[in-house]
């Protein structure tokens, strides 16, 4: 009897523990998202709207959903909100999201070929599902308004590439930086950042 008692209290404790170390989990990716929005917001406050520059950035891990010219933008928040829940991600505001465009695609001039949604994990966990943002050198670049003016922005980007003998790879990684703090789509501000492969 006592044997018993012992394994269900030992249960129970094996059971409590699992629940807070999900719980820290959480609160570890909560706080790594508002330190990302922190420094976007830091980001607002000292930006050239008008800069191209290089940056140096770490490896991030990120959930992608494929997408095509053909999916509605509900179901690309469907695809996204999905995601977002399967990694226990809590709400989607929460979460550092944007979309991928192939440097393929741009340098053929489909400035809209967007193939892929992401959102970026905070936690990696099983690493072969998911898509990983190298570490490296990045373009970066910044856009304000809405998406009809967007080409220009890109065919500066890679004009500035080309002066600076710049080879870039992978994927065009853009997200919002201030959708939280503004009402119209006239101040939306994106942050596009693209790998450098290297020097030609």
């Amino acid at each position: 009897m006592k044997n018993r008692s012992a394994q269900n209290l030992k249960c129970l404790l094996d059971e409590k523990i699992a629940e807070l170390d999900l719980q820290l989990l959480h609160l570890q990716a909560v706080r790594k998202t508002l330190c990302s929005h922190r420094q976007d917001m830091d980001t607002l406050l000292t930006m050239d709207l008008s800069e191209i520059c290089i940056v140096e950035k770490e490896e991030r891990c990120l959930v992608t959903v494929d997408i095509d010219k053909d999916v509605t933008f509900e179901r690309e928040v469907e695809l996204i909100t999905a995601e977002t829940a399967r990694y226990h991600l809590g709400r989607l505001h929460d979460a550092s999201y944007g979309s991928m465009i192939p440097i393929s695609s741009l340098l053929k001039g489909n400035f809209d070929d967007y193939t892929k949604l992401f959102i970026e994990i905070p936690r990696p966990g099983q690493r072969n599902d998911l898509h990983i943002q190298p570490k490296g050198k990045y373009l970066r670049a910044f856009h304000k308004g809405g998406w009809d003016p967007l080409p220009l922005r890109y065919e500066e980007i890679l004009a500035f590439a080309h002066e600076k003998k710049l080879t870039l790879s992978g994927y065009s990684y853009e997200k919002g930086i201030n959708e939280a703090v503004i009402d119209r789509v006239e101040d939306y501000i994106m942050q596009i950042e693209i790998p450098i492969l290297g020097i030609v």
